[in-house]
Protein backbone atom coordinates (compact mmCIF):
# COMPACT_ATOMS: atom_id res chain seq x y z
CA UNK A 1 0.00 0.00 0.00
CA UNK A 2 1.37 3.59 -1.03
CA UNK A 3 -0.76 5.57 1.69
CA UNK A 4 -1.57 4.06 5.27
CA UNK A 5 -4.57 2.07 5.77
CA UNK A 6 -7.71 4.03 7.39
CA UNK A 7 -8.83 2.48 10.23
CA UNK A 8 -5.34 1.03 11.46
CA UNK A 9 -3.64 2.37 15.10
CA UNK A 10 -0.28 3.82 14.27
CA UNK A 11 1.17 1.69 16.88
CA UNK A 12 -0.54 -1.21 15.94
CA UNK A 13 1.71 -1.41 13.14
CA UNK A 14 5.65 -2.23 13.75
CA UNK A 15 6.21 -1.00 10.04
CA UNK A 16 4.76 0.15 6.86
CA UNK A 17 7.00 0.11 3.70
CA UNK A 18 5.62 1.90 0.85
CA UNK A 19 8.45 1.04 -1.46
CA UNK A 20 6.94 -2.79 -1.76
CA UNK A 21 3.92 -1.26 -3.72
CA UNK A 22 3.18 -0.62 -6.97
CA UNK A 23 4.30 3.29 -8.35
CA UNK A 24 1.29 5.26 -9.10
CA UNK A 25 1.94 4.84 -12.71
CA UNK A 26 1.52 1.08 -12.28
CA UNK A 27 -1.75 1.35 -9.94
CA UNK A 28 -3.06 3.43 -12.99
CA UNK A 29 -2.42 1.37 -15.60
CA UNK A 30 -3.50 -1.83 -13.69
CA UNK A 31 -6.82 0.03 -12.96
CA UNK A 32 -7.34 0.98 -16.52
CA UNK A 33 -6.04 -1.59 -18.01
CA UNK A 34 -8.47 -4.73 -15.78
CA UNK A 35 -11.29 -1.88 -15.78
CA UNK A 36 -11.83 -2.01 -19.29
CA UNK A 37 -11.01 -6.14 -20.15
CA UNK A 38 -13.83 -6.33 -17.27
CA UNK A 39 -15.97 -3.86 -19.33
CA UNK A 40 -15.25 -5.37 -22.66
CA UNK A 41 -15.52 -9.27 -21.73
CA UNK A 42 -16.95 -10.03 -18.59
CA UNK A 43 -20.50 -10.36 -19.56
CA UNK A 44 -19.92 -10.86 -22.79
CA UNK A 45 -18.04 -13.94 -23.12
CA UNK A 46 -17.00 -15.21 -19.77
CA UNK A 47 -14.10 -17.75 -21.41
CA UNK A 48 -12.31 -14.77 -23.49
CA UNK A 49 -12.55 -12.97 -20.11
CA UNK A 50 -10.39 -15.74 -18.08
CA UNK A 51 -7.92 -15.21 -20.96
CA UNK A 52 -7.56 -11.51 -21.29
CA UNK A 53 -7.57 -11.11 -17.74
CA UNK A 54 -4.47 -13.55 -17.46
CA UNK A 55 -2.73 -12.27 -20.35
CA UNK A 56 -3.02 -8.98 -18.05
CA UNK A 57 -1.82 -10.32 -15.19
CA UNK A 58 1.16 -12.21 -16.59
CA UNK A 59 2.28 -8.67 -18.00
CA UNK A 60 0.96 -6.59 -14.52
CA UNK A 61 3.35 -9.66 -12.78
CA UNK A 62 6.38 -8.67 -15.23
CA UNK A 63 6.12 -4.95 -14.80
CA UNK A 64 5.64 -5.13 -10.40
CA UNK A 65 8.35 -7.56 -10.38
CA UNK A 66 10.92 -5.43 -12.37
CA UNK A 67 10.07 -2.78 -10.21
CA UNK A 68 10.49 -4.60 -7.29
CA UNK A 69 14.37 -5.24 -8.75
CA UNK A 70 15.08 -1.65 -6.95
CA UNK A 71 13.85 -2.97 -4.04
CA UNK A 72 16.24 -6.00 -3.74
CA UNK A 73 17.97 -5.02 -0.41
CA UNK A 74 14.66 -4.16 1.40
CA UNK A 75 13.34 -7.43 0.46
CA UNK A 76 16.30 -9.53 1.29
CA UNK A 77 15.95 -7.79 5.14
CA UNK A 78 12.42 -8.69 5.46
CA UNK A 79 12.84 -12.04 4.08
CA UNK A 80 15.66 -12.54 6.51
CA UNK A 81 13.67 -11.08 9.34
CA UNK A 82 10.79 -13.71 8.96
CA UNK A 83 13.65 -16.55 8.28
CA UNK A 84 16.20 -15.56 10.97
CA UNK A 85 13.84 -14.05 14.06
CA UNK A 86 10.20 -15.85 12.96
CA UNK A 87 9.26 -12.70 12.44
CA UNK A 88 5.35 -12.56 11.06
CA UNK A 89 5.05 -10.22 8.08
CA UNK A 90 1.35 -8.99 7.08
CA UNK A 91 0.82 -7.73 3.75
CA UNK A 92 -2.00 -5.25 3.36
CA UNK A 93 -3.48 -3.96 0.31
CA UNK A 94 -6.79 -2.62 -1.37
CA UNK A 95 -7.42 -4.77 -3.75
CA UNK A 96 -10.59 -6.99 -4.12
CA UNK A 97 -9.48 -10.01 -5.42
CA UNK A 98 -6.08 -11.50 -3.99
CA UNK A 99 -5.45 -13.69 -6.78
CA UNK A 100 -4.81 -10.31 -8.91
CA UNK A 101 -2.99 -8.38 -6.15
CA UNK A 102 0.58 -7.33 -6.00
CA UNK A 103 0.49 -9.13 -2.29
CA UNK A 104 0.83 -12.51 -3.97
CA UNK A 105 4.02 -11.49 -6.19
CA UNK A 106 5.66 -9.39 -3.30
CA UNK A 107 4.32 -12.40 -0.61
CA UNK A 108 6.46 -15.00 -3.12
CA UNK A 109 9.48 -12.60 -3.38
CA UNK A 110 9.82 -12.71 0.46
Amino acid sequence: MRRYPRGVAKWRAHGFLPELAPTLPLVHWYHEQRNAIEAQWRNADPERFGTEIARFWRVYSRRYLSEMRRQRPLIEWLSALERDFGLTLTLLCACDDHRLCHRSLLADLI
